[in-house]
């Protein structure tokens, strides 16, 4: 994305044709409506006087959007010292508009600059500001942003995008505890509108069950722990059922904020018809006996929550209980789905997809973070795994099973955390181990050789998804997956596949 001169831009929008127009602001990646045009056109106009005009209109950037988080600023420039932000509205929606630049301090703050914050309401012809220190919203005169624009010395910036990455702002319950209890996190329209239906559906004398379904990225752990901090807020008694091994984020909830989590294989130990809300995290995963259990212990008149996401089994029994149907079936249930990945990295989306699927191929993504380590023996491959960890990598190994043994048995280090052991975490530079256990299909699915209590796929699966930013893959005595994995990074065709295509 460029940066445009505001004055061009509503000149270019009066003289130009439609498509001319179009065309313009396609070069600077700019998607605008004609109400915003029309804002920053009174905007110009306040300035028609001022000498000095044309460099104060200038390095604006018009709808900058932060990539995954979809927070988009209406206008935006950039100083050494300072950030001028002006959000354009055609009405006066009020605390809305108070709640918006508040939402764009926060964001904008990781720029650890001073924030200048505006809203102009074309309808009214008025300018709102921001004054954080004083923790006032209120019209202001435009001699205000002027005086702004003139102090401001812009500062050159060569890619807008990479002054804003998108971790900063994915706070997790787990793995950002303070951030999330201090309220520093902002949901989606989606997930705010399914947080309110949930808070505000009536109380009755029956028991009602929720189900929030998202895929890995999608935020549904963000939001369900959301709305059981709401709900503690509201005096009720909330227990959080974790299906799997409580996580230290968990942990610091229970210790320092008093939560109520426990562990699935604790249920016994709990009288559930004391809470008012009871939430499954991961119920994907429990075993039909237990949320028989479970749900014949529920007080009548109790709120219950499910969050899963159906692709996250690790074993082939997960996958036959098909918990999810089973939740369905309950009444009266009422399930909401998160179909937006707003913590997912394109670039890693994109590699796993196309590892597990060759067909899914994207031959228009560039892997700058992806990188692959070829061994043919474990100890070696164990052993650099190890210098890894010591470089702020996080290496993950597949579950191991007291039932059946594991090509991954032979490099797997205790010290290492398992893919059970990360379920609803995230890290930001993961290590995952590829080895012999795993194949592509004819049809480009990729497969393992072999029956296991914990399914390698499945797990590998877990693994990747959990990373944030950098993945590093240790391939294992398996050139033949190690050339298709390169094959991807490369965005060259799979070469088997390519000559069963050929002619």
């Amino acid at each position: 994305m460029k940066p445009i001169n505001l004055l061009s831009l509503v000149q270019a929008k009066k003289a130009l044709s439609p498509s001319a127009f179009e065309q313009y602001m396609k070069a600077f990646s700019i998607q605008i409506k004609d109400q915003e045009v029309e804002g920053i056109s009174q905007i110009v106009d306040e300035l028609t006087d001022h000498p000095k005009r044309l460099f104060m209109l200038d390095a604006f950037y018009v709808g900058f959007t932060i990539p995954q988080i979809s927070k988009e600023f209406d206008l935006l420039r950039i100083g050494k010292e300072s950030i001028i932000n002006i959000e354009l509205k055609k009405l006066n929606t009020g605390d809305r508009m108070k709640k918006q630049v508040l939402e764009n301090q926060y964001y904008l703050g990781f720029l650890e600059k001073r924030i200048h914050s505006f809203t102009y309401v074309s309808d009214e012809c008025k300018l709102f500001y921001l004054n954080k220190e004083e923790d006032t919203y209120s019209e202001v005169a435009f001699n205000q942003l002027l005086e702004c624009l003139k102090e401001q010395e812009v500062a050159p910036v060569d890619d807008i995008y990479s002054l804003f990455n998108p971790t900063n702002y994915l706070v997790s319950p787990s793995n950002s505890t303070n951030k999330f209890m201090d309220g520093q996190y902002f949901l989606t329209d989606h997930q705010k509108e399914i947080k309110d239906k949930i808070l505000k559906m009536d109380l009755t004398s029956r028991t009602n069950y929720f189900s929030i379904e998202g895929a890995a990225g999608t935020g549904k752990t963000l939001l369900t722990y959301s709305i059981a901090k709401d709900f503690k807020s509201q005096g009720k008694s909330v227990l959080i059922v974790h299906v799997g091994n409580l996580n230290d984020g968990q942990l610091k909830l229970n210790r320092k904020y008093k939560w109520n989590i426990i562990p699935v294989k604790n249920y016994e130990k709990q009288d559930f018809s004391k809470f008012d809300v009871i939430v499954f995290d991961e119920i994907q995963r429990i075993s039909r006996r237990q949320l028989d259990t479970i749900i014949d212990s529920i007080g009548t008149g109790s709120t219950v929550i499910f969050s899963y996401d159906g692709e996250q089994c690790l074993s082939d029994w997960e996958i036959e209980n098909n918990i999810p149907q089973v939740i369905q079936s309950l009444t009266p249930h009422y399930g909401y789905k998160l179909t937006k990945r707003i913590r997912t990295n394109k670039e890693i989306a994109s590699f796993i997809s196309n590892l597990f699927d060759l067909k899914s191929r994207n031959t228009n993504q560039e892997y700058r973070n992806i990188s692959v380590q070829y061994f043919s023996t474990a100890k070696e491959a164990m052993l650099y795994s190890y210098w890894l960890s010591e470089d702020e990598w996080k290496v993950i190994n597949l579950t191991p099973s007291r039932y059946t043994k594991i090509a991954a048995d032979s490099y797997r280090n205790i010290i290492f955390d398992t893919a059970h052991a990360v379920v609803g975490q995230e890290y930001d530079n993961v290590v995952a181990f590829l080895d012999g256990t795993f194949y592509h299909t004819e049809e480009g699915i990729l497969n393992i050789r072999g029956d296991y209590y914990y399914n390698p796929a499945k797990m590998l699966f877990q693994i990747l998804t959990r990373t944030r930013k950098k993945l590093h893959l240790i391939i294992l005595k398996n050139e033949k997956l190690l050339k298709t994995s390169l094959s991807i990074l490369e965005n060259k065709p799979d070469e088997k596949r390519d000559s069963q295509t050929s002619p």
